[in-house]
Order: structure tokens, then C-alpha cells, then sequence
């Protein structure tokens, strides 16, 4: 399966314009030991192991236990299309997430529905605009353009039926909150949302969500719903050449382009992206928002909806597909992260023809080449020996990593005769399969 890897190394090596350094290691902090799980232990899956027909992808266990209640309400709902619960997990995710799926922030998704196949990536034409509200518009073009029997108001009032009143504060809400409390103490409502007295909320905590009809209306205003001040496009996916066998490999990037130190560094400051996804039967949607976080903090009229940035880049996806395998992975996290998926292709990735084989490959060791300086981060704990050694002979800086990136997608493989959505192991996410 990584027969190529030296080979990709070499090449990548006689194409850079690195220049070569002394070698030099330096061993990062040990892992954190895993914390305790109270109460029962969530195994973690990277795939359902049935062909489930109702699966979601959430980011953290506290996630799943704030859903479960409602689940049978809302995804088990044999009266909602499918198109309609997408809505739906997206506006939740829009009330529990304000600081990385903020109403401004960039928007993709994947949707396979009918048997179809499409991409989205809403933004708005000036990227420089926190007024404008692509994420919303992402779930509204969504309802219009496959449901037109619901509107994103209809929806937004479904769902005050079924969502409690107080929203469980996540882990990685709380880590915002702790990491920018003295910018939020300065924002009226934030600071009243978020804090009790002179603390921050904390995990076990929660806060009270406003109207889905607030949020909702303020986007419904002409002067920003107009689809004027958009940029999306349908099947935006390029096909890529590729010299594996009888592989169709379609990607929003350019697998063939280096990326240049001005993108690295736009993507290093792409810190708040988050995702989600739904399966129902055949049909798929997969969701990615990432956002750049402005201070001073200001909010939407009298809401906690905190006004940021768009990301200036798309986050990285690719289709491969060929007879055995149909697969689409996105690349969220972390420095230049369509380098993972680079890697991932050059890896014979035509030869994955399971749900075991692809979890094997999405366990293996990552590394990623970064300049100014040049330098490799590498997850030396994953990796084997003779991976090391080769790194050692470029002579160049190398230094161990924990973990690197974080890729999610959904697979189908003939040989399995199954589809399901991916989680990567490396991340907090959980997979919850419908028995």
C-alpha cells in the first residue's frame, strides 16, 4: 500500500526549492493520558460496521449525549426528508457552535442525494465582509434547490419544538471561550451568554440559546439573502490526472501544485473549522465551515452569533473513485492540509478496496513539509523505524508531533457491499451508526 512513499519523498525532495538542513530532532510533550469517561465508555468508530441506514458524525462525545434525546425526533423522523434534517443539523450546529460555525463563515458541503453527486462552497464576493452570511445561505440555497416544500424559516420553527432551551457547553467551546475570555468580558452579550459573574463557563455547563426566528430574519433582510453577494458553484471538483490504474480523482486543489509559503501561512491562520454529517439510506451530506476569529468581538444585533471572517481558502476535498471503491474525503485541520491528501493518493490508494484497508491507510504515520524554515513535523509514534531513518538522511529538520490533521469523508466499497461515513482517530469526533 506505501510502496510509493519513498519514491514520493525523492521526488518531492529533487522538485523543492528547500534549501537542505542540518538534521536535528527534537521529542515533543508526551500525550496527555486519556481521561476518564463517566459513566458508560463510547466506543470510538471510525466507520458503522453495518450498513446503517441513519449514521452521524459529531465532534465530541458531550455532542452525542446533548443529541441523543431528540434523535428519534428529528433524524428518525420518517415525516422529514432527508434534505430537511441536513437543515436542521446544520442550524443546530450553528446555535452550539458559535465560535467556529458562525452565520459569516465559509460553508462547504458534499451531498450525494438520488444517486446524485454535488459540491458547494458558499462565500461571500468580498471576502473581507463579516455583514454577509454564507453559512446560512449555504442551508437556505440547500432547501431551495432540493426541498422546496420547507423554508429556512419553516425549518428554523421545527425546530424550536425539539431543541432544548439550554445548549451543553462542548469542550473545544469552552477552550475558545478560556483562550479569548478577556476579549469576550468586553462584549456586552457575549460576556452575559458566557460567563457567570467573573467565570467562564466550563464543560459541564450550559447557556441559554436564543430564537432560531432571530438569527433567521436578520439573514432574510434584503441586504444580505441576495444571492448578489455570493460566490458558490455546483460540481466545482476538477478531475486530476492521475497514474494509478483505472482511479478517477477529483479535487477543489491542485494535487500537481506546491503549495507556497503566503498559502501556508493563510491556512496556518485558519484555525476555527468544524464539521458534521448526516447519512440516511443512500443519501449523504457532509458539511465543513472554518471561519477566521476577529477581536475586538462584535456579535449580530443582541445575539451570541459572533461576526468573523470567511476563510479565505476552501478547505481541501477529493473524490476517488474507481470499479471497487468510491470514496471523498475532506482534509480540516491544521497547517497546509492538503498535504494529507496528497499523501494519502500517492500511497496506492486504487488498491483500498475495504472499510479495514482505508482505516489502516487513515491511521497511518502523517508528516508535513513546511518552509520559513524549512522543516518536516512528523508523527514519529506512528511510524516505523525505517520511515525515521529515511526522514534522517535528507538532512533535514525534523520534529515529532503528536498528531496532524484531522480527515473525514464516507465510503463505499463493492467488496463490503456497505456505505458509511469516516471519522479519523486522531480526533474527538464520534460516529453515531442507528441500529
Amino acid at each position: 500500500m506505501i510502496k510509493k512513499e519513498y519514491s514520493f519523498f525523492i521526488l518531492f525532495f529533487l522538485i523543492s526549492s528547500c534549501s537542505y538542513l542540518t538534521s536535528k530532532v527534537e521529542s515533543m510533550a508526551s500525550p496527555k493520558p486519556a481521561e476518564a469517561i463517566p459513566g458508560k465508555l463510547i466506543r470510538k468508530n471510525l466507520n458503522c460496521s453495518e450498513n446503517n441506514r441513519i449514521q452521524i458524525l459529531l465532534d465530541d462525545e458531550s455532542t452525542l449525549k446533548f443529541y441523543y434525546p431528540f434523535m428519534p425526533n428529528l433524524f428518525e423522523n420518517k415525516s422529514l426528508s432527508f434534505i430537511q434534517k441536513s437543515a436542521m443539523l446544520a442550524l443546530v450546529e450553528l446555535m452550539r457552535r458559535p465560535d467556529e460555525a458562525s452565520p459569516a463563515a465559509r460553508l462547504q458541503y458534499y451531498l450525494r442525494y438520488n444517486k446524485k453527486d454535488y459540491y458547494f462552497d458558499f462565500r461571500p464576493k468580498n471576502l473581507a465582509d463579516n455583514s454577509k452570511m454564507s453559512y446560512l445561505k449555504g442551508i437556505d440555497f440547500l432547501l431551495k434547490t432540493f426541498d422546496k416544500s420547507k423554508s429556512l424559516a419553516n425549518i428554523s420553527e421545527m425546530l424550536e419544538q425539539y431543541l432544548p432551551q439550554n445548549i451543553n457547553l462542548s469542550p473545544d467551546l469552552e477552550s475558545f471561550i478560556q483562550k479569548y475570555k478577556k476579549d469576550l468580558t468586553k462584549n456586552e452579550t457575549l460576556n452575559n451568554t458566557f460567563f457567570k459573574g467573573d467565570e467562564v463557563l466550563t464543560k459541564f455547563e450550559s447557556f441559554k440559546r436564543i430564537s432560531f426566528k432571530k438569527i433567521v430574519n436578520t439573514f432574510n433582510s434584503k441586504n444580505i439573502s441576495d444571492d448578489s453577494f455570493y460566490d458558490f458553484s455546483a460540481n466545482s471538483l476538477r478531475e486530476m490526472e492521475s497514474d494509478q490504474k483505472e482511479l478517477t480523482l477529483k479535487c477543489n486543489f491542485d494535487l500537481n501544485k506546491e503549495t507556497t509559503a503566503k498559502e501556508d501561512f493563510v491556512f496556518s491562520e485558519q484555525r476555527k473549522s468544524h464539521y458534521f454529517a448526516l447519512k440516511s439510506d443512500d443519501n449523504f451530506f457532509i458539511a465543513v465551515s472554518s471561519a477566521v476569529i476577529q477581536t475586538p468581538f462584535k456579535n449580530y444585533d443582541s445575539t451570541y452569533f459572533i461576526k468573523s471572517l470567511p476563510a479565505p481558502l476552501p478547505l481541501p476535498i477529493c473524490q476517488i473513485t474507481n470499479g471497487n471503491q468510491d470514496i471523498v474525503l475532506f482534509s480540516t485541520s491544521g497547517r497546509n492540509p492538503s498535504q494529507h491528501l496528497k499523501h494519502l493518493i500517492s500511497y496506492d490508494i486504487n488498491l483500498i478496496d475495504s472499510f479495514q484497508s482505508l482505516e489502516e491507510l487513515l491511521k497511518f504515520s502523517r508528516h508535513l513539509f513546511l518552509s520559513n524554515p524549512d522543516r518536516i513535523l512528523y508523527e514519529s509514534k506512528r511510524g516505523r523505524k525505517s520511515q525515521l531513518d529515511f526522514f534522517l538522511t535528507m538532512n533535514f529538520p525534523i520534529y515529532h508531533v503528536e498528531s496532524l490533521g484531522d480527515i473525514i469523508g464516507m465510503g463505499n466499497f463493492k467488496k463490503n457491499k456497505k456505505e458509511s461515513l469516516i471519522a479519523d482517530d486522531r480526533s474527538k469526533a464520534l460516529l453515531w451508526c442507528a441500529p
